[in-house]
């Protein structure tokens, strides 16, 4: 009997170091769960899933910013959630929802990517379904229809107020509305007087400057911003209909002005054609060609300036 007993004894010993040495080299498997913040809540309340991911195994997480499948709910947005455990790297989503309907309703899983670092393919995780109670805002008393009330009578004191309450909101309103239009007109009525086409051009470029679109990869609106302060000015400073018309058309159509100059022309040509080709041919220019027609901008502007300031002195 002592035998016996010895010998289940040194199989389960066995068996479980066989199962503790397999359970260390297994895999740590991704867990995902999800919880609301309540247990009940009412008809049109926003309602927080929060999605936390125990990223054990060391796992690359992607949570999706919108649910595929929000079920019966409606999805208002969504955001990343902070580490709480600071001993366990974990990382989860919040996920804002809401509903009309009441009874028993069940936030469907959301799928969850992971994958491994170095890997290229993405696995899914589904979190668990939360169940959700909503309730209505009505009470028992309250969904029998109700008598309607009795008018208010306009010629009692509380009517009088009421309308006299009115008739003030409303002509203070029109009267702020007219006094916003009005000042917005002056001023830019005034700004329109103080600037000249040249002052307008220039801050405009330095404008475009600062939106440092060729570091974003936004060259053909870089270009675009280019041609149309150039031919936005060249309207105000010339009177030329230069943004309703074609390269080809404008420059024939100022052969023969005597507003530029031959050596001003050659310049607005090559600026002009520079851009056309980014905008329509596609054509990807070096950053020192982007620079270049941004200083061809500026000189153009910069030399008619100059016929600008000796017209007014004269």
């Amino acid at each position: 009997m002592n035998k016996k007993i010895c010998f289940l004894c040194i199989i389960l010993l066995f068996n479980g170091f066989l199962t503790g040495a397999s359970a260390s080299g297994t895999e740590n498997v991704l867990q995902i769960t999800a919880a609301v913040e309540e247990k009940e809540f009412h008809i049109g309340d926003r309602i927080k899933l929060t999605l936390i991911a125990e990223n054990t195994g060391g796992f690359e997480i992607l949570f999706p910013d919108k649910p595929e499948n929000p079920g019966d709910f409606s999805f208002i947005e969504s955001y990343p959630v902070e580490a709480r455990w600071p001993r366990k790297p974990v990382t989860g989503r919040e996920y804002v929802l809401s509903i009309y309907d009441a009874g028993t309703h069940v936030i469907p899983p959301i799928p969850v990517g992971y994958r491994r670092a170095g890997e290229t393919d993405w696995r899914t995780a589904e979190s668990p379904q939360v169940p959700v109670e909503i309730k209505s805002l009505l009470t028992g008393e309250d969904k029998d229809i109700r008598d309607l009330k009795g008018l208010i009578v306009y010629g009692s004191d509380l009517g009088k107020m009421i309308l006299i309450i009115a008739i003030i909101f409303a002509v203070f309103s029109i009267s702020w509305a007219i006094w916003l239009r009005r000042k917005k007109l002056i001023l830019a009525g005034e700004d329109r007087r103080r600037k000249t086409a040249y002052e307008i051009a220039y801050q405009q470029l330095k404008e475009l400057e600062k939106l440092n679109l060729p570091a974003k990869g936004l060259i053909k609106e870089y270009y675009t911003g280019l041609s149309d302060i150039i031919r936005r000015y060249l309207e105000n400073r010339f009177s030329f209909r230069a943004p309703e018309m074609t390269t080809e058309e404008f420059m024939e159509a100022i052969k023969n002005s005597q507003a530029l100059t031959e050596e001003q022309k050659e310049l607005l040509k090559e600026f002009l054609s520079n851009c056309d080709m980014v905008k329509f041919a596609k054509y990807g220019p070096t950053p020192l060609e982007m620079l270049d027609s941004f200083h061809a901008a500026e000189r153009l502007v910069d030399q008619t300036r100059l016929l600008e300031e000796e017209e007014k002195e004269v």
